[in-house]
């Protein structure tokens, strides 16, 4: 595998990705096709304004997301991380998915906080399923040597999947919504196979940007946890929002994510810092 430097597609699509899906946000905002406003995204704390961007700070702060994936198709264009021979720094396939994705998130945690919308809030669970269908997908790909049409199959059932749960509030386990549950699944299923890829397949990882990816998201869930709605730190006009830093660290967790991806390599092969 020749690697993916020099690919300007790896860079223009999730360029292009972050363009279109704004600009469909926008469009979707003004024409009201979110419908009306509701209670969704009112244990995050930011008061509802009026107007078309309900939760602004809350709302702004996913554009974290559309810089981490950029950043991520950059580098990778680069070569940054050629010296490493794994499928990402390898196949432009799953270079342009992963920075995509992670652009996507943007988007769609937008679509909930500026309209506090049930449609809104679709959107931005379908966010968190886009990551779990994509985690577990790749871990499985890599662990039976499959190509990218056999990933592409998994993630769409993976993703069909979770868009179902969604939809199930007569099922209760673990959780109160089943969607939490069967996302939950997903990454648990994730690091199971990781941990397989690992002792079995034998490939090795920078292990330092799994744990700054798992600490990021701790840090998230406690900030969320202690500023939410009806918390002592909750401040609803504040611009200091503890949601909007949990986007930003979800955002450094996806960056995160994607430097330990990156550091794969098999035993005899170089790793880069």
């Amino acid at each position: 595998m020749a690697g993916v430097k020099g690919n300007r597609f790896i860079l223009i699509i999730p360029v292009l990705v972050v363009v279109i899906s704004m600009l469909l946000f926008f469009i979707a905002l003004v024409s009201g096709w979110f419908g009306p406003g509701g209670v969704v995204a009112s244990e995050f704390c930011e008061a509802a304004r009026p107007g078309l961007i309900k939760q602004p700070y809350n709302t702004w702060s996913n554009v974290t997301f559309i810089l981490s994936g950029i950043i991520i198709a950059w580098q990778l264009m680069r070569g940054d991380y050629d010296a490493n021979a794994n499928i990402l720094t390898r196949k432009p396939f799953y270079a342009v998915f992963y920075a995509s994705l992670v652009v996507l998130l943007g988007p769609g945690s937008m679509c909930m906080h500026a309209t506090t919308s049930d449609l809104g809030g679709f959107f931005d669970m379908l966010s968190m399923y886009l990551v779990a269908s994509f985690t577990w997908a790749y871990a499985l790909e890599r662990f039976f040597s499959w190509r990218p049409v056999h990933f592409g199959i998994l993630f769409t059932i993976f993703l069909s999947f979770c868009i179902w749960a969604d939809g199930r509030e007569d099922i209760h386990i673990g959780f109160d919504f089943f969607g939490d549950t069967v996302f939950a699944l997903l990454i648990g299923l994730t690091i199971i196979t990781e941990v397989l890829n690992r002792f079995i397949r034998g490939m090795h990882h920078d292990i330092r940007w799994a744990g700054a990816a798992f600490a990021s998201l701790m840090l998230a869930f406690f900030i969320w946890n202690i500023s939410g709605t009806g918390t002592s730190l909750c401040d609803p006009y504040s611009p200091l929002q503890g949601h909007a830093a949990w986007h930003i660290l979800c955002a450094v967790s996806t960056y995160c994510l994607f430097r330990f991806y990156a550091s794969e390599h098999m035993e005899g092969h170089s790793i880069s810092a």
